[in-house]
């Protein structure tokens, strides 16, 4: 008996080959079902966000279906309130902006010359003959019509490339009943995936999720808070210069600050030429410029450190590339599991390290 026992086992494959066939067949059925799994993901990243609350509920006396249904009415009522004030002045902005973005590329360029021109009237004889205004606005590209929105066609198509739109409004349908049973039965879930691994292991598997779970939440709802924050700084900024379509450029430059870089740049290129075609003097574009690195000079120095410290543990240079290399292989999907999958490998391969070092 104990032989055909060895045997048996000796049918086995080894266990590395086991995981890889694993995670081969879980990577092809991602793929294959990706617009069932972004719903998954999306779901799970709602409940994930407002787990916090429906905890601090629950201390109170709330259940957690009742918390559901209570963050679902404050959804609804945020969402009715941003439909009436600020999401018409952004797309109406947007619409100005894509409509109108040659014409105002333009005009920066007609009104920096004469700006040029006024510097080299008072910089050395030796500088000044180097210094050549309509070459120096060659920085301004010229673009035709509809560029923002063409531009913004071609993301949205690559990022939503291969998913079904009448899917998608299914999927949309769908969506709060799953965040409702996956909010609901928050622990319970847990606990079940944690079944599937051997006991003695449980205890090191759950200090591994915890730890994975510390650096998502903290980029997760830090990032959100910085972002807001900083929208509404460069929005007190920006409408303090007054220049024209400051909402929508205080969103851009605060909520772009989720990838890393993008909103400042984006941000300070699009409210400079907005500067020069409101007001085409030096004045206004230092103080656009002022505006921009005082914010950067809090959000460095006090907003980040303060909200996020140094729980996050990835890199700035981290997160672009884990957005670009998941948007580009697995497009929408990619996007939404960047940085928790960047997060969840530093935490194994810490681990693993660990592990190496103490049975070398």
């Amino acid at each position: 008996m104990a032989a055909s026992g060895a045997t048996k086992e000796s049918l086995l494959p080894p266990l590395w080959v086991l995981t890889l066939v694993t995670v081969a067949v879980a990577v092809w059925l991602v793929i294959k079902l990706k617009e069932i799994v972004v719903l998954l993901v999306v779901g799970y990243s709602i409940a994930y966000v407002i787990d916090p609350w429906l905890s601090w509920l629950e201390k109170r006396g709330v259940s957690r279906s009742g918390g559901v249904f209570l963050t679902v009415l404050l959804a609804v009522l945020l969402v009715l309130l941003l439909a009436l004030t600020a999401l018409p002045t952004i797309f109406r902005e947007y619409s100005e902006l894509s409509t109108n973005l040659p014409g105002y590329l333009e005009q920066a360029r007609e009104k920096f010359v004469p700006l040029i021109r006024d510097i080299k009237e008072v910089v050395p004889d030796a500088v000044k003959s180097r210094i050549k205004p309509e070459s120096v606005v060659d920085f301004l590209p010229a673009v035709g019509g509809g560029a923002l929105k063409k531009l913004t066609g071609a993301v949205s198509a690559a990022l939503f490339k291969g998913y079904s739109f009448a899917l998608f409004l299914i999927n949309l349908a769908l969506l709060p009943f799953i965040v409702f049973y996956l909010a609901v039965d928050w622990k319970r879930f847990h606990e079940a995936a944690l079944s599937f691994f051997p006991i003695v292991k449980r205890s090191k598997v759950r200090q591994i999720f915890l730890e994975i779970d510390s650096y998502v939440s903290s980029f997760v709802r830090g990032q959100l808070l910085v972002g807001l924050v900083l929208f509404l700084l460069y929005a007190a900024g920006l409408g303090l210069v007054g220049v024209e379509l400051w909402f929508l450029l205080a969103f851009i430059s605060g909520f772009g600050n989720l990838i890393p870089y993008l909103g400042f740049l984006c941000g300070i290129i699009l409210s400079s030429i907005m500067a020069l075609v409101t007001f085409g003097d030096w004045w206004h574009l230092l103080l656009v410029w002022g505006v921009y690195a005082i914010v950067q000079a809090l959000e460095g120095t006090l907003i980040t450190p303060r909200i996020l410290g140094n729980k996050v543990g990835l890199s700035p240079l981290v997160i672009i590339l884990a957005i670009v290399a998941g948007g580009v292989l697995f497009g929408l999907l990619g996007i939404f599991l960047a940085v928790p999958v960047a997060a969840a490998l530093r935490v194994l391969i810490l681990h693993a390290h660990d592990w190496v070092l103490s049975n070398s």
